[in-house]
This record gives C-alpha cells, sequence and structure tokens, in this order.
C-alpha cells in the first residue's frame, strides 16, 4: 500500500452520527457530502453549527479535526482529535489520525508512553470505555453479594474455603474496575489538558514577558495547565519542563 493510500484512510470521513434529530442528522449529512466533495471550509461550517448545539460525539469531533487537518491547522486538529478520543477513547481512527497529525507538528510528541511495558496497558485502559469498566465493577460487585449469600445460607456448618477464596478474587477485581472506572471517570472531567493554537507560544519562568525565557513551543503541542494569573498560565510540558505561556494562546481539551 503506497503513502497516498495510506494518507487517504487516515483522513476518511465518518458518516455515523447516532441517536441525533432529523434536522442535525441533516445538517451533519450535508458536511459530509461537502467534505467529500472537498469543500472543507463550507464542511466545517456545517459541522461547528452541531458542536454548537452542544451535541457530545465522537464522530463530531473526528469530522472537525480532520477538515482543520485538511485546511492545514494542525492545533486545531490535534485538539478536536483529542476531544473525540475525551467523548471515547476507543474511537480508533481518531487515534490513528492523532498520531499521524502528531508527526507533523514541529515539537517532537508521541501519543503512547515511551516505555513499552507502560504503553502496553495504557492501550488496554484506552480501549475500555467508562460504561464498560462501570459494568464489570458492576458484574463483581454482584458477584461478591452471591457469593457471601451462598456462604451464609449454603454453607452454614460447612467448608468454607473454596467460595472465600473466590470471594477473595472477586473482590480483588472489583478494587481494580472500580479504581479504573474511577480514573476513567476524572479523565473525563478533567479540564487541564490542553492544545497550542497560536504558531507559537515562549515559555517564561514568571506570569510576565519579563522573566526568563524557558522554552519555545509550537502549534498542535500538548500540555496541562496549572494554574492561572492576570491572563498567564502557568502550564507543564509532557517532558516536565514547566513556564507560563500567555492564556489567549491555547484551548483547553474540552467541549
Amino acid at each position: 500500500m503506497n503513502k497516498k493510500m495510506v494518507f487517504y484512510l487516515l483522513l476518511m470521513i465518518s458518516a455515523n452520527f447516532l441517536n441525533s434529530t432529523e434536522l442535525t442528522q441533516n445538517i451533519f449529512d450535508s458536511a459530509v457530502e461537502l467534505y467529500q466533495n472537498k469543500n472543507y471550509e463550507q464542511a466545517l461550517l456545517e459541522f461547528e453549527k452541531i458542536r454548537n448545539e452542544k451535541v457530545q460525539n465522537a464522530d463530531l469531533y473526528y469530522n472537525i479535526g480532520n477538515c482543520h487537518y485538511r485546511l492545514q491547522e494542525l492545533g486545531e486538529a490535534v485538539l478536536n482529535y483529542k476531544i473525540a478520543l475525551k467523548i471515547d477513547p476507543t474511537h480508533q481512527a481518531a487515534r490513528r489520525n492523532l498520531r499521524f497529525v502528531l508527526t507533523q507538528t514541529k515539537d517532537k510528541q508521541q501519543l503512547d508512553h515511551e516505555n513499552r511495558i507502560f504503553s502496553f496497558w495504557q492501550k488496554i485502559f484506552n480501549s475500555m470505555s467508562i460504561n464498560l469498566l462501570s459494568l464489570l465493577s458492576l458484574i463483581f460487585f454482584l458477584l461478591v453479594i452471591l457469593i457471601i449469600d451462598l456462604i451464609i445460607l449454603r454453607y452454614a456448618g460447612r467448608e468454607k474455603t473454596a467460595p472465600i477464596f473466590i470471594m477473595i478474587i472477586a473482590i480483588i477485581f472489583l478494587v481494580i474496575f472500580a479504581t479504573l472506572t474511577a480514573i476513567k471517570y476524572h479523565e473525563f472531567r478533567a479540564m487541564d489538558e490542553a492544545v497550542l493554537l497560536s504558531p507559537s507560544a515562549i515559555g517564561y519562568s514568571g506570569p510576565s514577558a519579563e522573566f526568563t525565557r524557558v522554552f519555545t513551543i509550537h502549534e498542535g503541542m500538548i500540555f496541562n495547565v496549572e494554574k492561572e494569573q492576570n491572563g498567564w498560565s502557568l502550564i507543564k510540558l509532557k517532558n516536565g519542563l514547566g513556564g507560563w505561556i500567555k492564556k489567549d494562546n491555547f484551548r483547553r481539551v474540552t467541549f
């Protein structure tokens, strides 16, 4: 498969849009048709009409990200792919496109952790939705209740080693999935991750241009916002480096 074919596969439009009103669906279908006809600016305007209605749909933000990429707006593309993944961490097309776009940003970035073991578990975690984790937590909770009931009613005066062992295993899995659910929920609600949208930004050691320059970052850089002060934000890069940049240079990964 040549590079051109891979490129088009990565940026394929998604025509799936569920649980929408007839009017919203019509707008979405119109946007998809405009995109397929390479009218990316108009397609983006149509998709944004839906976004302005506070629709939370991963396919919507994925398609918005594709439009921005076609318009060579890498920061906006990264931002919208990140939002799509925040809504649905299992959205593989958004993950592939985000990884692809990050290779084209000026600053070196990696979507996955460099450590192979950590990256492996991260992929497993990302493949599970908050609904799936909640369901698994509920299943093991009910299993623990059932085993306790069996111990009390069926194993009175009998050897309880086997059911107790099974109950301990079920409790361990309950704790694991409940913890993962809490982490996933925290990630969903968190508003500290952001993406740089301006062509570049200088990081200073304090909330003013009078302080020492610490770093320079470029469009599409992903970072975390730690606090804000007088129009400036203290950010932390993925490599651990921190500094203050102007607040209007970025947008948070939220919808």
